[in-house]
C-alpha cells in the first residue's frame, strides 16, 4: 500500500476533513482500486489517503482528470437556471424564484440533467447534487412565503451577497483552476508541498474555503476536493423544517457540524455509514442541551468505539457579515473523545 498525506491538514479545521474525504471519493471513482482512509498516529495526527497505487503522480492525474471533465463546456456545473439566466442551474440555494412556470422549468432542466448522469452512471456526481439538496418549492412560513433554502444541505456554506451561488461562483472557477495544473502541481497542493489559491487570488482574506476555515488562501485541489466531500453527507427533506443534514447539529444557518477521527483504515461506505448514523449524531449532541443531558449516552459511545472511533471533532457554526447575506463559517473544532484505544 501507498500512503498519499495531506500532510498540511490538521484535526481541528473542517476543511481538512472534507478534503479527504472529497478525494477519497474523486480517485475511487476514477478507477482507483483499495481506497482507504485513515489518520497517522502521534501527536501531529493527519489524514492519509492508502491504496496500491496511490503514488503522486497517479492521484494528481486522477483529481487533475475529474476537475477537467466537469469544467467541460457541456458538464452539469456549467448548465444554467435558462438561456437568460447564467446561475448555476444544480444550485441548491438560489435567488427568489417568483412563478409557477419558473419553478416548472427550474424542475424539468433539474431532471433533464439527472436523466443525463444516470444513464452515464455517475454515481459521484450524482451523490453530491443529492446531498447538495434543492430549492425547496414545498416549504412556506406562515405568511404564505416561500422558503426556498429549507432545500439545502447546511454544509453548503457559500455566501449568497450579490446573487452568488455555490455553482456558478466556487464549483465552476474551481474546477477550471484545477483543470488548468499539471498532475504534479495538483499533489503538491494536495500534500500541503505548495499553496496556490488562484480563484481567491492568494488574497488573505480569500473565502476559498467556502465556510470549512477561515479567510484566508486555501489549495484550489484542497478546496475542490472538500467541496466534494459533501457528497458523503446525505440530507433528508422535511415537509415541516429545512432539511436534515448529516454531520450538522441545531437550527438552519447555526448549529455544529461534526465528523469522526478513527483508529486503522476505512472504506468509503464505511465513512459514509458512520457520518450518517444516528450514535454519531448523539454522541455529538453531548453537553449541547441547556441542561447539560447526553453526557452519559453509552450506547452511542460504545457503538463508535466498536467501530474505531476514536474521537467526534464538533465544529461550531458562526455567521459573519450583513443579516441578508450571512457568511457562515465553522469553527475550530472541539476533540470529544470516545474512550476507544
Amino acid at each position: 500500500m501507498n500512503d498519499f498525506v495531506l500532510a498540511s491538514a490538521e484535526p481541528r479545521t473542517m476543511l481538512s476533513h472534507m478534503a479527504l474525504y472529497g478525494l477519497a471519493a474523486i480517485v475511487e471513482d476514477g478507477g482507483l482500486e483499495g481506497v482507504r482512509l485513515s489518520w497517522s498516529g502521534g501527536m501531529a495526527t493527519r489524514p492519509v489517503l492508502s491504496a496500491p497505487r496511490a503514488t503522486p503522480d497517479v492521484i494528481g492525474e486522477l483529481v487533475r482528470a475529474h476537475a477537467q471533465r466537469l469544467a467541460a463546456p457541456d458538464a452539469w456545473p456549467a448548465r444554467h437556471v435558462s438561456d437568460s439566466e447564467p446561475r448555476g442551474l444544480m444550485s441548491p440555494r438560489l435567488g427568489v424564484i417568483g412563478s409557477r412556470d419558473g419553478w416548472c422549468s427550474l424542475q424539468a432542466r433539474r431532471h433533464e440533467v439527472l436523466d443525463q448522469l444516470t444513464e452515464a452512471r455517475a454515481l459521484l456526481d450524482l451523490r453530491l447534487i443529492a446531498a447538495l439538496g434543492e430549492p425547496s418549492y414545498w416549504r412556506f412560513n406562515r405568511q404564505r412565503q416561500r422558503l426556498q433554502d429549507d432545500g439545502a444541505s447546511r454544509l453548503e456554506m457559500q455566501p449568497r451577497n450579490q446573487g452568488s451561488e455555490f455553482v456558478g461562483n466556487r464549483l465552476r472557477p474551481l474546477a477550471a483552476a484545477v483543470a488548468a495544473r499539471t498532475p504534479p502541481a495538483v499533489s503538491d497542493g494536495l500534500q500541503g508541498r505548495h499553496l496556490r489559491d488562484e480563484i481567491g487570488k492568494d488574497a488573505l482574506a480569500s473565502r476559498t474555503a467556502t465556510g470549512f476555515a477561515a479567510p484566508g488562501p486555501v489549495d484550489n485541489a484542497v478546496a475542490w476536493c472538500a467541496l466534494w466531500g459533501i457528497s458523503q453527507f446525505p440530507i433528508a427533506y422535511r415537509n415541516q423544517n429545512f432539511a436534515d443534514t448529516s454531520g450538522h447539529l441545531g437550527k438552519g444557518t447555526a448549529g455544529h457540524c461534526y465528523v469522526p477521527v478513527w483508529e486503522g483504515a476505512w472504506r468509503t461506505a464505511r465513512l459514509r455509514s458512520v457520518i450518517a448514523s444516528g450514535p454519531l449524531r448523539r454522541f455529538a449532541e453531548q453537553g449541547l442541551s441547556p441542561d447539560g443531558s447526553g453526557l452519559s449516552d453509552a450506547t452511542a459511545r460504545e457503538w463508535l468505539a466498536n467501530r474505531g472511533v476514536t474521537a467526534v471533532i464538533r465544529f461550531p457554526v458562526r455567521r459573519f457579515g450583513s443579516d441578508s447575506a450571512p457568511e457562515r463559517r465553522a469553527m475550530n473544532g472541539e476533540i470529544l473523545k470516545t474512550g476507544a484505544r
